[in-house]
């Protein structure tokens, strides 16, 4: 590929990430051993607790390293519901949420509870009232009063790039039902945003790749006070909460991301939006193409989604491919299912609009010439499908 536009699947790792992952690949020792080859290991972990808690501001104890962010999103639903002895739960989200967090969603209503999804406007935002509004409808649910609901705040949607204000989500809700256990999505903005004091929630889902750590790096950050049963349950790893051993090389990749994410947050982002920016004026060029979601400004930094008329997103994606230049369809959860977004389609977009979705990503290193090319590739290939494209 000529062209990576492409970071909402996988960032490439600095320079600074890869030598710290690779020295500790070759290391031999565990962190749980008592010998003097666990040191070192023991204290890359003690250290990265460090790192990874400075996200939030909270205690070094609240984080739980997992093997990426799906795997926090399940840990934090079933291991927080698990730990209020709740086992008819009321969870209330919004359909635009992870595929994952609506998963775990309808497993653990399936049998008894409620799932309640709040309404979205054409820019994918949740109304604090509304949210707070269901979170307080518990009376006619099972087990009544005294059942507090989880709620799940996706900060940043990976489709569309909407932003959420989670802290005024998280201040509604807490006002409406004060014992709810809130839970905030932050994979798409952890390194991107501020999420100080966890925006108000009590427990912070962070995966390593808008960190510039591996994507199968993450983490749930669990506000000191709040209860949590493991999900994966075996030795004291991760105080109990989480067993199995450490993933060393990743977790040390994870803590130097954050690191050089730190250091370089607001020139990162500014670059990445100026990127964006210039990638949706080339796009929108295109004649019948309109952005999707809010304006750039607005927006996750870098994320551009836009939607062509007379086109199949999948087969725009791959068109691109072909010229040289990653791309995404507009939904990689829906992508090879032959199904409209949908994101796009709680959004009020049609069907058409909801399949022609094409996602393009930029990050810190994309450079002016990786967008011309990939603007070039964009208007080439829809040019192309349409001509095959019956009358």
């Amino acid at each position: 590929m000529s062209a990576y536009l492409d970071h909402a699947s996988a960032w490439p790792l600095s320079e600074a990430v890869i030598a710290e992952m690779g020295r500790w690949a070759r290391h031999v020792g565990s962190p749980m051993a008592l010998h003097e080859a666990a040191r070192g290991p023991a204290t890359v972990l003690s250290d990265a607790r460090v790192e990874i808690a400075a996200i939030t501001g909270w205690p070094a104890e609240s984080v739980i390293f997992t093997a990426g962010p799906t795997e926090a999103r399940n840990l934090a639903a079933k291991g927080a519901l698990s730990a209020a002895g709740e086992s008819a739960p009321t969870i209330v989200t919004d359909p635009l949420a992870h595929a994952a967090t609506l998963a775990v969603a309808r497993t653990l209503t399936r049998r008894a509870g409620n799932l309640r999804l709040a309404p979205v406007d054409a820019m994918g935002r949740v109304s604090p009232a509304d949210l707070a509004s269901l979170a307080a409808a518990t009376d006619e649910e099972p087990g009544g009063p005294g059942w507090p609901p989880l709620v799940v705040v996706t900060h940043g949607q990976a489709e569309v790039g909407t932003i959420q204000d989670a802290r005024a989500l998280a201040s509604a809700v807490r006002t409406a039902c004060p014992d709810a256990l809130v839970l905030l999505d932050a994979e798409e903005t952890a390194g991107l945003i501020p999420l100080d004091d966890g925006l108000g929630a009590d427990l912070v889902v962070i995966g390593g790749r808008t960190l510039g750590a591996p994507a199968w790096t993450g983490a749930l950050l669990v506000r000191p006070g709040t209860h949590l049963h493991p999900l994966v349950e075996g030795g004291l790893e991760e105080g109990g909460k989480r067993g199995g051993a450490h993933d060393v090389p990743g977790i040390a990749g994870l803590a130097a991301a954050a690191r050089e994410t730190r250091a370089d947050r607001d020139a990162r982002i500014a670059r990445m939006r100026a990127r964006a920016t210039a990638l949706t004026e080339g796009l929108c060029a295109v004649p019948r193409t309109r952005l999707n979601g809010p304006p750039v400004a607005e927006r996750l930094p870098g994320h551009v989604q836009v939607s062509a008329d007379g086109v199949e997103g999948e087969a725009v994606a791959l068109a691109m491919a072909a010229r040289g230049v990653a791309v995404s369809p507009g939904s990689a959860c829906t992508f090879g299912a032959g199904k409209a977004s949908p994101v796009l389609e709680a959004m009020g977009h049609d069907e058409e609009s909801a399949r022609s979705a094409v996602l393009l990503t930029a990050g810190p290193s994309t450079t002016e010439g990786e967008v011309t090319e990939a603007v070039a590739a964009y208007a080439a290939a829809v040019e192309a499908l349409r001509g095959m494209a019956p009358a």
